[in-house]
């Protein structure tokens, strides 16, 4: 495994893996609530051979720290990609590929919105750019994780999150193990902060290549994303994949098809060049990749 490294951002440090030729663009993956680098070794071993490849833990997540005190306010999105934004400078990295996964996607959103020039492309799965959960609803579903934990325990409320998010022991396994990682001021937080969100406007005004990988069993984010999918089917900049068989981690249930779409995306005129010149065929904009 590669070596992981720490560097000091401001009020808190990140974790951090950067491999691959220096000379070649920088792919960044970045991992969703309760997640950490680690679910994207596969992903650095397989790009890092032609790519600069990026992971990171998110502030409180994995081998990064957590502020102190840990209020709602310090896991904010737009606090995690000024981290994310301090860390490339330190890493002099201009501007990355970026895929993220659930929360990871949002802040590749808020980083869309606030430091646009730092992506070459962005890449989500296993999120919408637009979730409605009111205070109310928000305030309820924080009570029933609360008591959760009190009745199960932390590591049983953890391993509630596995069958959630995948139909195979394997990918279950690995998202339990994540989320013991992480403090359960963090989940918390996290949860509140990402419940009502609303990127779709960045994301009709972007310049940027974007892709979004639908997953078939990622139920509950699948019935959000219709405004989404809608905005995408405006786009010029736009396409979408539908994978079969694969839930809200499509990366751990299926890594070589998963790889295999980044690859083919990567090396499209779309992507290849910042300038865009080439526009997609309309009639060809989403295509199946079957399990």
């Amino acid at each position: 495994m590669p070596e992981i490294k720490t560097v000091d951002v401001g009020e808190v440090s990140l974790e951090y893996i950067l491999t691959g030729p220096a000379d070649r663009p920088a792919i960044a993956f970045v991992h969703g609530l309760g997640g950490n680098l680690s679910m994207f070794f596969n992903q650095e071993e397989n790009f890092s051979k032609s790519f600069r490849v990026l992971l990171l833990s998110l502030r409180g997540h994995g081998g990064s720290s957590c502020p102190m005190p840990e209020t709602r306010e310090s896991f904010t999105l737009d606090v995690m990609a000024k981290d994310v934004v301090s860390l490339l400078d330190r890493l002099n990295l201009p501007a990355v590929h970026w895929v993220g996964n659930s929360m990871g996607g949002l802040v590749g959103y808020q980083m869309l919105k606030d430091a646009p020039e730092r992506l070459l492309s962005l890449a989500t799965f296993g999120i919408a750019a637009e979730l409605h959960y009111g205070p109310v609803a928000i305030n309820l579903l924080t009570l029933f994780k609360d008591i959760m934990i009190k009745i199960k325990g932390y590591e049983g409320f953890c391993r509630m999150a596995g069958p959630i998010s995948s139909k195979l022991p394997e990918t279950q396994e690995k998202v339990v193990e994540m989320a013991m990682a992480t403090p359960p001021a963090v989940i918390k937080y996290g949860h509140m902060n990402v419940a009502s969100v609303n990127y779709l406007q960045v994301l009709a005004e972007a310049n940027i290549p974007l892709l979004l990988i639908k997953c078939e069993h990622d139920r509950a984010i699948n019935k959000a994303l219709k405004s989404t999918l809608s905005v995408l089917e405006q786009s010029e900049n736009a396409e979408v994949v539908e994978m079969t068989g694969v839930g809200h981690y499509p990366n751990l249930d299926r890594p070589d098809d998963f790889n295999s779409i980044l690859e083919g995306w990567y090396t499209r005129p779309l992507c290849s060049s910042r300038n865009n010149e080439l526009p997609i065929n309309k009639d060809n904009k989403s295509w199946m990749l079957e399990g």
